[in-house]
């Protein structure tokens, strides 16, 4: 024991720095998986919390014909309404009662037609019984609550005092609702109420009981109230509006806090299983349907944190292989640094099995502590379940590798015999060569079949199969540093050549130390994990660039107003924004997200972009998309169409694929001819919520409501039916854009009290960027690189440690032979430097040239919030590695310049 210490102790810092590279590598690996899931879950909660509309879970039914009578009492509605919510409740799926919240329900009709003195232009009207556990809490202002229809066969109805206002009646007034056939229904108001709690979940159903809403075009709105049924008023409304007129909506919401990324597949199969089968839940009949949107938003999350797991899984891999061969290299100079000792035991008589085990148990005992060491600090910063494997695999190669090169070290200074047959000799360096050109060449084909697989497949998953496409950047990086290590003697032998010719001596001597010095192993491991360190630099670049670039694609200015139908009053807003301070541009159109196209293969939807293309190409000349020549080609093609009286093509910018195609577009009930005079110039290719858009269809909004106008004209000439009215809208805008450093303040200033949506590009790039998978992934990246960079370190210290007994006798020879002390550090500088600047240049060429292969397998876009695959961006940080490399050969060599002066004459001299 007391040996094996000495032995330890006088190598004490390369076994620490072992241990050190085990424990950290071993703390991330352990660590990142917890912190990606913790993550995910929180993607899938986000997800599902800012979901619009709503995810709930919804059970819709009609009551059927013959199944209403208007003399029943409250009992009918508590059994139909009341007692079939609680036994949806009963009959839920174990799996969906943790996610699910209590039920609200609703029994509304259909839209009723209602016209009062307060209200000439008419407006629309639900009658609607809300429960929720029990009926809404209100206080009566006047009145009572509704009860059963008196002798003229009312409906009675109870109204908030914000809906029997914008009415203009009152308790006892009686009015009538019109049906969708035309026939009436009578109406009596039985009383005003006020809610108790306006907050409570059971107006969410129908929110325009307490507040009426306004609806359709600014120019033409329509008042859209609701009023409330009781249990005991709502057989009538049934018996009244039959057969389909009323209609029950069991809500039961969905609590994003209870669900995660673990649970969220098995979440899916039940919710596609109850859609399928409503009976699962007993819902009443007849045909009642399940409709949910929270399968769809749980599958969309898990496709994104798969990707994001994809991507983590390639940056683990590469910090593990580059971890792995650092303890290669560490094992490689204990054994070169103890190799006369080793060669002393063995030549004593010891067993290289005994070497090895000693070796070995020393090594147990140095990554034991490290791996012990860096699984609690992985659990002290992300607590929760250890992946394992990489784990394992550390330890394993990091006991076994010591032993093999303590062993391999002991085996050389046994005597081999050499055959004087000089055949024979060149017949064993043909063997040798050929097994090292054969596992180079294997290493390489392996390398380009992997980066091959990855990029026609892309990492899908994080599955065992998908490990060797995981591990593709490594190997590239692996299989460039073996032929980069290949051109390392020729350069060095065409240096030399150069220093021959140098009056000085240095040159020479430094150039001759680095041929005698260089090492394939540490070599290679700088150049792989410089590879990883510069692809991760170009990663965060990308990404970085790439999100700003996805913020113009996805809103397309600085600001973006937006309505939910198209409203002609946007045009005036849109002129006077423009006049806006700081307001550079403003433009006005209608985006039709999908359209159908006629006349074209393979191309069945379109987006529409009806737009005044001299406006709209000012503002894009304002944004990165750059000027648009084609939009003033538009606007010289549309001038005559926009006068336009009879049938006539629209004249459009389509994409390449449409270009010399007679395509026909639907807009609206008219189907219209396009011209394509030209390609469709760079537009924003994503829709505000990120989504790809489809295929762009740019015309000009008045030439398109000039030939929809004379289209729909010719067509009622020749059907007998009514012509289109020149105010109807047509081409309405919904969307304006603004650009300038005042766009925000002035769209939310035109915005206030109208109900229009807006749509900051600083918001959308703040929100995407702390979106919790994007921030995750980009932190990653950011500790991959640092934690490659101190690898690289590392292996230059390792490397400049294995080497420096040779270098120091050298330079002390060199010394007493008349070198000073200034030049013995510029040799040592010129001995490291080049091979550690050549691998640190061709590690940080090759990691870049890797990020442009595997962009887009690796589905960046996801992280940059674009449509397409980001463009490579080099940052200026991808070049520290380079600097930091630098840096620490000139450090090396100051401390061991600084050693050497401690050594006399005598220690110089002595035979060693």
């Amino acid at each position: 024991m007391r040996t094996a210490w000495r032995v330890a102790r006088a190598d004490l810092w390369p076994l620490l720095v072992t241990m050190l590279v085990v424990a950290l590598t071993v703390g991330i690996t352990v660590a990142v998986p917890t912190q990606l899931s913790a993550r995910a879950d929180s993607a899938v909660r986000s997800a599902v919390a800012q979901a619009d509309p709503p995810a709930d879970l919804v059970v819709t039914s009609t009551y059927g014909p013959g199944n209403s009578d208007a003399s029943a009492d409250a009992s009918d509605t508590t059994a139909s309404v009341d007692d079939a919510a609680r036994a949806m409740v009963t009959a839920m799926p174990a799996s969906l009662r943790p996610v699910l919240g209590p039920p609200t329900a609703a029994a509304s009709s259909t839209e009723l037609g209602v016209s009062t003195a307060r209200l000439p232009a008419g407006g629309v009207l639900w009658m609607t019984y809300l429960w929720a556990g029990r009926e809404p809490a209100v206080r009566w202002v006047s009145g009572v609550a509704p009860g059963r229809p008196g002798t003229d066969g009312a409906v009675q109805l109870a109204l908030s005092e914000a809906v029997a206002r914008s009415l203009g009646v009152s308790a006892g007034d009686t009015f009538e609702a019109i049906k969708p056939d035309r026939s009436a229904v009578p109406v009596l108001i039985s009383g005003v109420f006020d809610a108790v709690d306006p907050d409570d979940p059971v107006w969410v159903a129908r929110p325009e009981v307490l507040e009426p809403t306004v609806g359709g075009p600014r120019a033409a709105p329509t008042t859209l109230v609701a009023g409330l049924l009781s249990a005991a008023s709502l057989p009538a409304a049934r018996a009244a509006l039959e057969a389909d007129g009323v209609t029950r909506t069991f809500r039961f919401p969905v609590d994003p806090r209870a669900l995660d990324y673990g649970h969220s597949e098995a979440l899916v199969r039940q919710l596609a299983a109850i859609e399928a089968s409503p009976e699962v839940l007993r819902a009443p009949a007849p045909a009642p349907r399940v409709t949910t949107q929270l399968d769809a938003l749980l599958l969309q999350a898990r496709a994104r944190v798969a990707a994001t797991w994809s991507q983590a899984t390639v940056l683990l891999t590469g910090l593990a292989s580059g971890a792995l061969l650092v303890l290669l290299v560490a094992a490689d100079l204990l054994a070169r640094r103890r190799s006369e000792a080793l060669r002393t035991v063995r030549a004593r008589g010891a067993t290289l099995l005994g070497i090895a085990g000693r070796a070995g148990a020393e090594a147990a005992v140095v990554v034991g502590l490290g791996a012990a060491a860096g699984v609690l600090l992985g659990l002290a910063v992300a607590p929760g379940p250890v992946s394992w494997l990489p784990v394992v695999v550390l330890v394993v190669v990091g006991v076994l590798a010591p032993p093999a090169f303590a062993a391999a070290t002991a085996a050389r200074a046994e005597a081999r015999r050499v055959s004087t047959d000089r055949h024979q000799r060149r017949l064993a360096r043909r063997v040798r060569t050929v097994r090292r050109v054969a596992f180079e060449v294997a290493l390489v084909v392996l390398a380009v079949v992997a980066l091959a697989a990855l990029r026609r497949r892309g990492v899908v998953s994080t599955s065992g199969a998908d490990l060797v496409l995981a591990a593709a950047p490594v190997l590239v990086a692996a299989a460039g540093a073996l032929l980069l290590w290949r051109a390392v003697p020729p350069l060095l032998g065409v240096a030399q050549r150069a220093a021959r010719r140098s009056r000085r001596a240095g040159p020479l001597l430094a150039v001759a130390r680095a041929r005698a010095t260089s090492a394939a192993p540490p070599f290679v491991a700088l150049v792989v994990v410089v590879t990883l360190a510069a692809l991760c630099g170009t990663f965060a670049g990308t990404a970085r660039a790439g999100q700003s670039a996805g913020s113009w694609d996805a809103v397309g200015a600085d600001a973006l107003v937006r309505t939910a139908s198209p409203d002609a009053a946007l045009a005036g807003a849109a002129h006077s924004l423009a006049a806006a301070d700081d307001v550079e541009a403003a433009a006005v159109g209608r985006v039709q997200p999908r359209a159908q196209l006629f006349g074209v293969p393979g191309t069945d939807e379109v987006r529409v972009l009806a737009v005044d293309p001299v406006t709209y190409g000012r503002l894009l000349a304002a944004t990165p998309f750059g000027t648009a020549p084609e939009l003033v080609e538009l606007a010289d093609a549309s001038r005559q169409a926009t006068t336009r009286a009879t049938p006539g093509p629209l004249p459009a910018l389509v994409a390449r694929a449409l270009l010399g195609t007679k395509p026909s577009l639907r807009w609206g009930d008219a189907t219209i001819d396009l011209a394509p005079v030209g390609r469709v110039p760079d537009l924003p290719a994503a829709q505000p919520d990120g989504a790809p858009a489809a295929a762009t269809v740019v015309v000009d909004r008045a030439a398109l409501t000039a030939v929809v106008t004379a289209v729909a004209a010719a067509r009622a000439v020749r059907t007998g039916t009514t012509a289109v009215r020149p105010d109807q809208a047509v081409a309405d805008p919904d969307t304006v854009w603004l650009v300038g450093a005042g766009a925000t303040a002035a769209a939310r200033a035109a915005a206030a009290g109208t109900g229009w949506d807006v749509l900051p590009r600083a918001q959308w790039l703040a929100d995407h960027r702390s979106d919790p998978l994007v921030d995750g992934l980009l932190r990653l990246v950011g500790l991959v690189a640092a934690a490659c960079a101190g690898l690289a370190v590392v292996v230059v210290v390792l490397d400049a440690a294995a080497s420096a007994p040779g270098r120091g006798r050298a330079l002390s020879t060199a010394r007493v032979l008349g070198l000073r002390r200034r030049g013995a550090a510029r040799i040592a500088a010129g001995e490291q430097l080049p091979p550690t600047l050549l691998a640190a240049l061709g590690g940080t060429l090759l990691g870049v040239l890797l990020a442009g292969a595997i962009v887009a397998p690796l589905a960046l876009r996801l992280v940059t919030g674009q449509s397409g695959d980001p463009r490579l961006v080099l940052p200026w940080w991808a070049a520290i590695p380079i600097v930091l490399l630098a840096v620490t050969v000139l450090v090396v060599v100051a401390a061991e310049s600084a050693a050497r002066r401690r050594e006399s004459l005598g220690q110089v001299l002595r035979t060693r």
